[in-house]
């Protein structure tokens, strides 16, 4: 059924409190809109086309850890070793029987480390050592290993990847089946014994024609590309079944074989032995796909837009790549441009304009591009050096050793790790990123080295995790194509890791990451010491004049230098701002942030206004304040402005069907909530935000202003005392401005999250059928609706959703108690008590229409009523009163109708109204007054509206009772009768007998406005008698009242004598008569006013006969004299209607006759 009544959400909020909510809301999408202003690559490289290449490096302020007194350090460390974990025993005995060769490296996507020594492998779980697992059915030595996910639909299902060796005679290709790996997750369950098996027989093997394969690389979609020793670069192509003209599995030469694509002349390279392919690195983001090669030539293939092709772009020979870097960095020695020693992809999730790495072994960075700028879906044409990015060490004052003899690195999301040799025995470990400051062009990075048991012979990233960029159609044109920087993630995000194979020991290692808002027991430590710094240096709220007055000392560009500005309660994984744990008082102005700078007049303070030129006073809030906005702002911002909905069209036989679903998936939903749950409790648990405190109430930035130029005297005055003056009331509206706004952002906070887990509750809940319950526009409101919109703003619609829920559950015939009691702990902003009370009483009532016995459906219908009494103020009165007439709980109606009206006016003011009017107008001269009026006259209005929904159901009962039985009719068709009319319809005697128990029941009622609305009804339905019938003290005052009213005089004063005589009392009944006959009005005929003075006369008689007082008797005689003369009048009117009616004057005095009884000389 619908909802039965919208949830108390939906009464209208006190103004201050939605305003703060959204105030606090603008506040939150500027934020975001910062944080997605964050640069691409090319534009922190300062490349502004392929053809302007750039250099940088050489500056202090490229690597401020690389000088002294650059930035102060706290003491986070860039790196650190996780765990480090020994090779399996079994593994080392295994080195004494080596004869030829042994090799080792990770598989990341299924955390297994591998080593093959001669024609064995062998693979082990990294994470513990343990989970061996071999292969020793080769009988040549292993030359190269590859991890493949193999292309859907060939192998079965527990087949999740495919290992590809590659000897000097063939290669094999074996089935892995990791029965244990949880999807999408790349890890292991705890269960790691037989988590892995090695099939023992290969799927393919196929000879290698004397080809040496150096390495073997594969595709997100299950390609496979090997690198050969002779320069060339090879595919294996598989397939289920071999074909007419194809094989199972076959060699491709994509260099020079006559199965390859046909290559332009002019692109033509010449291959030879000396130059063999070294590396294959795949931009499966793109489908391209680079090689290096021993001499340092880079080639460039396009898979195609589907990956599914394969053509030669372009190459790049070692002199050209270091002639082209020398010409850019004119003054440093062309050595440290080759040779490369890595290549890596720039995927387009981190720029659209970079496509390939290439590292140096003296550590520089050569950045190309494959395409122009600007154009994410362009396929690769060329292949540009655009930027060289030399190492820490080669600015004037720096005091770092620069990087030397890299053999090793890995780039992985903007993160470098090189592997240099420090001496024969040991390796040092780069570690470089720009993590800490995003948003700074241009770009600059952090460093740190760390000491690497033995010589690294393997780098590897274990992709753990990646936020799912939610995209809708509200806000799809706003959300950049590129992944936003991991300041902004960080709170979602595991810290990177990081595996490093060397001779002594596995090596993982992970940057650092802390937050104050963290729950884990591991991080109270670091979450209390991080709290501590959020308020030691947060600052306060400061006043600033942008044209006449420095900032504040302790006050940044408008973030708190003091404080790193994501602040404590998101200490960057790479320290957002050093300073934060220097001295406050210095007020250091970094020259780094890792949040967006802005614009003196944006969300984070209150823009000043000019006078004469001169700009007013603006408030700066501070870092405590952005920090909390800025968390916040980032744990929401990639659901805060898309919409709550999307529509999925799916097939289903032969016909499209549209289905909503939610736009954000449960499990996501559920992080934010953690996250955002953290930040609530942390705003909580420092209760400084909670209260405005002894500064006043909160002021409205328009008269803020005001107020604060107020302050400023107009002759300039600038006495030392003035000036303390100005200073402390600038410092208390500064702090008092904060405060309240800091109360609006808890406010939000708080809402959100009890959206969030609305949202999620309804995910868990079928999504599509509770959103299918609503009425088709709110359906369609819905899908328009922004999530921020439902937080901030939209009442009806999260009522309208918890209603839809609810009736779900009754539909289903499910008891309601468990989701009620869960609504109210999850969300009580969106359902309060009330809103539980009322989902009960709906319960019951829909429950009784499947009730078994009258006393049954009876007795629930009563305890629904009971419930809805209870907060009737606030249910969908017309809604409920529908539905009880639908069950003939005529009863119902009445008794909430009239408790409705009691609630909504308990003073009693509509009856007030009613009785005394509206004002008249000269005496409203106060707002106070006039707003109690209004105040009055909604009540009555309330109160009319409530018993209109008693009315319309006697009126429904009237027309029911009245209406004609259908005549029989010839059947269109043979077969049994057909029901045309609706079975729950009621018949007439049924109708009737209703009507008379609910007008008996109305009639008991104590409230005289409802008396006087029922009354006003019977007179309309033309019931006149059924009125006479009311013996409610309410009656007699009302005919009184109704006789002095000039429109329908005459029908209110022949029901009022009709009620006097019924109630015998005559008296009165004879005086009302006697006026009647003598009322002035064209309305009564002469011969109606002597039946009048006739019914008097008996009246009279009938009163004297009761009472003796002298009054009645007097009364009399004179009715009897009026009768006298009346009849005289009549005589004398058939007289001229008999004989004279053809003169027009005649007629005149006919009517006049009519209008008036007249004395006998008038007569």
């Amino acid at each position: 059924g619908p909802a039965i009544a919208m949830p108390a959400a939906m009464s209208p909020a006190a103004p201050t409190a939605q305003e703060a909510l959204e105030v606090a809301g603008r506040i939150i999408d500027r934020q975001i809109q910062d944080d997605r202003c964050y640069p691409d690559l090319s534009e922190l490289l300062a490349v502004p086309a392929p053809g302007s290449p750039t250099v940088s490096g050489m500056s202090d302020m490229d690597y401020p850890l690389q000088g002294p007194g650059l930035l102060s350090i706290p003491n986070l460390p860039e790196i650190s070793s996780v765990r480090r974990v020994p090779l399996p025993p079994e593994l080392v005995e295994q080195f004494g029987h080596m004869q030829c060769n042994c090799m080792m490296g990770v598989f990341p996507e299924i955390s297994r480390a591998w080593l093959t020594i001669d024609s064995d492998i062998f693979l082990w779980n990294y994470e513990d050592g343990g989970d061996l697992a071999y292969f020793d059915g080769l009988s040549e030595t292993i030359l190269a290993v590859g991890l493949v996910k193999p292309k859907g639909g060939i192998f079965q299902s527990h087949v999740r990847h495919l290992l590809v060796l590659a000897t000097p005679v063939d290669i094999v290709i074996l089935g892995l089946s990791c029965a244990n790996i949880q999807a999408g997750t790349g890890s292991l369950n705890d269960s790691m014994s037989g988590g892995m098996q090695l099939l023992p027989d290969p799927l393919y093997s196929l000879p290698t024609d004397n080809t040496y394969i150096l390495a073997i690389t594969s595709t997100d979609n299950g390609r496979i590309f090997l690198a050969g020793k002779d320069g060339c670069l090879y595919e294996v192509a598989y397939q289920a079944e071999a074909g007419w003209f194809s094989q199972r599995c076959r060699k491709i030469n994509h260099s020079k074989s006559a199965l390859s694509f046909l290559i332009p002349s002019l692109l033509q390279f010449t291959f030879s032995e000396d130059d063999p392919v070294v590396q294959i690195a795949i931009d499966n983001s793109r489908n391209i796909l680079h090689t290096r090669s021993e001499k340092g030539v880079l080639q460039v293939y396009d898979l195609g837009q589907d990956g599914q092709g394969m053509t030669r772009v372009t190459s790049l020979s070692q002199n050209a790549i270091v002639s082209a870097a020398g010409s850019i960095a004119r003054t440093i020695d062309r050595s440290v441009f080759k040779p490369i020693v890595q290549i890596a992809v720039i995927e387009n999730s981190e720029s659209i304009d970079c496509q390939l790495l290439a590292i140096t072994h003296a550590g520089v960075r050569l950045y190309f591009s494959t395409s122009q700028f600007k154009h994410p879906t362009a396929r690769p044409s060329m292949l540009t050096l655009v930027h060289v990015r030399l190492p820490p060490g080669f600015s004037a004052s720096s005091n770092v050793e620069k990087p030397a003899k890299v053999h090793r690195a890995l780039y992985s999301k903007g993160v470098l790790l090189m592997a240099a040799s420090e001496n024969e025995d040991n390796d040092i470990l780069w570690c470089i990123n720009h993590d800490s400051f995003p948003f700074q062009k241009p770009m600059m990075e952090t460093q740190m080295t760390t000491r690497v048991d033995g010589h690294s012979w393997a780098l590897s990233a274990i992709d753990e995790f990646k936020v799912q960029k939610i995209v809708t159609p509200l806000n799809k044109d706003i959300i950049p194509i590129t992944d936003s920087p991991v300041v902004v993630q960080q709170h979602m995000l595991p810290p990177k890791k990081f595996v490093l194979l060397s001779a002594q020991e596995d090596q993982a290692c992970a940057t650092c990451l802390i937050l104050a808002c963290s729950n884990a027991a591991c991080d109270r430590e670091v979450s209390a010491w991080a709290t501590r710094a959020f308020f030691r240096y947060g600052g306060e709220a400061q006043m600033r004049f942008p044209s006449a007055l420095p900032p504040p000392s302790n006050v940044g560009p408008i973030l708190g230098s003091p404080l790193p500005t994501v602040s404590p309660l998101t200490v960057d994984s790479q320290y957002s701002n050093f300073s934060f744990l220097t001295t406050p008082g210095q007020g250091l102005q970094p020259p780094s942030m890792s949040t967006p700078m802005f614009p003196s007049g944006n969300s984070m303070s209150h823009p000043g206004t000019s006078i004469s030129g001169m700009m007013g006073p603006e408030i700066v809030f501070s870092g405590r304040h952005n920090g909390i906005c800025i968390y916040f702002a980032r744990i929401i911002g990639n659901i805060w402005d898309g919409s709550i909905v999307v529509e999925r069209v799916f097939k289903s036989g032969n016909r499209e069907v549209a289905a909503v679903e939610s736009s954000v998936p449960s499990h996501v939903l559920e992080c934010v909530l953690q996250e955002l749950k953290g930040l609530q409790e942390f705003l909580d648990r420092n209760s400084q935000f909670a209260t405005v405190g002894a500064l006043g109430n909160p002021s409205t930035p328009a008269n803020l202003q005001q107020r604060l130029l107020g302050f400023m005297r107009p002759d300039g005055g600038s006495s030392q005392q003035v000036q303390q003056e100005l200073q402390r009331k600038y410092h208390a509206e500064a702090q008092l401005t904060e405060k309240n706004s800091l109360q609006g952002i808890q406010q939000l906070v708080c809402k959100t999250c009890q959206a969030l887990a609305l949202w999620k509750l309804l995910c868990e809940h079928q999504f599509n059928v509770v959103v299918g319950e609503l009425q088709k526009e709110l359906q369609e409101h819905l899908k328009i609706t922004a999530f921020k919109d439902l937080v901030i703003r939209d009442r009806e619609l999260t009522g309208a959703l918890i209603a839809s829920l609810i009736n779900c559950y009754i539909r289903d015939n499910a008891a309601v108690d468990g989701i009620i009691a869960h609504l109210q702990d999850i969300c009580p902003l969106l359902y309060s008590t009330d809103d539980a009370v009322c989902s009960k009483a709906n319960e019951l009532l829909q429950r009784s229409r499947q009730a078994q016995s009258r006393l049954e459906k009876e007795k629930m219908l009563r305890e629904s009523l009971k419930e809805y009494q209870k907060i009737s103020n606030q249910v969908d009165l017309a809604n409920v009163c529908a539905q009880y007439r639908q069950v003939r709980f005529y009863e119902g109606v009445v008794e909430l109708s009239l408790t409705a009206a009691e609630k909504k006016d308990p003073q009693g003011l509509g009856l007030h109204f009613y009785k005394n009017g509206e004002p008249e107008e000269d005496v409203a001269g106060f707002q106070a007054f006039q707003e109690r009026q209004a105040f009055i006259f909604f009540s009555f209005i309330y109160r009319l509206n409530s018993y209109k929904c008693i009315t319309d159901t006697l009126q429904e009962l009237v027309n029911q009772s009245k209406a004609a039985p259908q005549s029989p009719s010839v059947p269109k068709k043979p077969g049994p009768p057909v029901l045309s009319s609706d079975p729950n319809m009621l018949s007439n005697e049924e109708a009737g007998h209703h009507f008379e128990q609910m007008l008996k029941l109305a009639q008991r009622s104590t409230d005289e406005l409802f008396s006087i609305a029922l009354y006003n009804w019977l007179i309309q339905a033309d019931l006149a008698d059924k009125l006479l019938q009311v013996t409610a003290p309410f009656l007699e005052p009302y005919l009184v009242r109704m006789t002095k009213i000039d429109q329908n005089k005459v029908r209110y004063m022949d029901l009022l004598w009709r009620y006097f005589e019924k109630n015998r009392n005559f008296s009165n009944a004879a005086r009302v008569l006697a006026k009647l006959a003598e009322l002035h009005s064209t309305e009564i005929s002469l011969q109606q006013r002597l039946e009048y003075i006739a019914r008097a006369i008996l009246s009279a008689k009938s009163s004297t006969a009761i009472s003796s007082i002298a009054a009645d008797g007097e009364f009399l005689h004179e009715l009897e004299e009026k009768m006298e003369v009346a009849r005289i009048q009549l005589q004398i009117q058939e007289t001229l209607q008999r004989q004279y009616s053809h003169h027009s004057s005649v007629q005149d005095a006919i009517s006049q006759l009519d209008a008036e009884l007249m004395d006998i000389t008038k007569v």
